[in-house]
């Protein structure tokens, strides 16, 4: 089994934050965390990015057709939004915004209904009636906590406190204001409690007790207590720490570890 490298990252985020999670009607609120995929894409900018062309009608997205993370073998663990240690954020984390979108502008936004005989028929939504609602966002200066790893120590290494990074498609610019130092990891067998992972919905029951943070269709945000006889690599730092379970390695794109 191949060594491994970690440490603790934390990053503020600069400006507000938005992602939107789920919309009640149209209510929009946003995650709390940040996909690991997206940290890539920010805290590596994009080094590795492979540009390639794109069939708009029949696009799927694939993060491993996008960047070419062999060639730069680190990864993150999702990094999740803490405020007095706990990763559900009180309402004086979060504002909301309200927004007014005239159809003329967006055409795909909605479609009103008429009545024809016994039923609806649906037609555009008239230019001068408005949609609008609401959109949740994390106020600038929030903590946002990740671990980083790698089978190469230099790539780990290679992050200073200050630094900047532009995050997701918003563009929202992220800061490390905390770094812990590298740690070595160890192999260990058995039971071992983990950190917040993103893991298939389908998780297969490899734990035995577990907290959900957030579900969608392509990924969940799981942490907890393993089922015995769990490969699994340990890393200790000065004030917590951090086990990755060969399960959640097995998934992990950065090589054969």
């Amino acid at each position: 089994m191949d060594t491994l490298y970690a440490r603790a990252i934390t990053l503020r985020n600069c400006g507000r934050f938005t992602v939107v999670a789920s919309d009640f009607g149209s209510d929009y609120r946003t995650h709390t965390h940040v996909t690991s995929e997206a940290l890539y894409a920010s805290l590596t900018r994009g080094a590795t990015w492979k540009p390639h062309p794109i069939d708009l009608k029949n696009d799927r997205y694939e993060f491993a057709q996008t960047y070419d993370v062999a060639a730069m073998p680190i990864w993150f663990l999702p990094g999740v939004f803490i405020a007095d240690g706990s990763p559900r954020l009180p309402d004086a984390h979060l504002d909301t915004t309200a927004f007014n979108v005239v159809h003329e502008f967006y055409p795909s936004t909605s479609q009103s209904y008429v009545r024809r005989g016994e039923g609806f028929q649906a037609r555009g939504r008239p230019y001068h009636v408005p949609t609008y609602g609401t959109i949740q966002a994390i106020k600038p200066d929030c903590r946002l906590v990740t671990y980083a790893f790698s089978p190469e120590r230099e790539l780990v290494e290679n992050y200073a406190e200050g630094q900047t990074f532009l995050l997701g498609k918003k563009r929202t610019m992220v800061q490390i204001v905390d770094l812990s130092s590298v740690v070595e990891g160890t192999w260990k067998q058995g039971e071992c409690t983990t950190w917040w992972l993103e893991c298939p919905p389908n998780y297969r029951g490899w734990f035995r007790t577990f907290e959900i943070l957030a579900v969608t269709m392509r990924y969940i945000i799981i942490r907890g207590a393993t089922q015995k006889k769990v490969n699994f690599v340990e890393f200790r730092f000065s004030d917590d720490v951090l086990c990755l379970p060969d399960f959640y390695l097995d998934q992990v794109p950065i090589a054969e570890i």
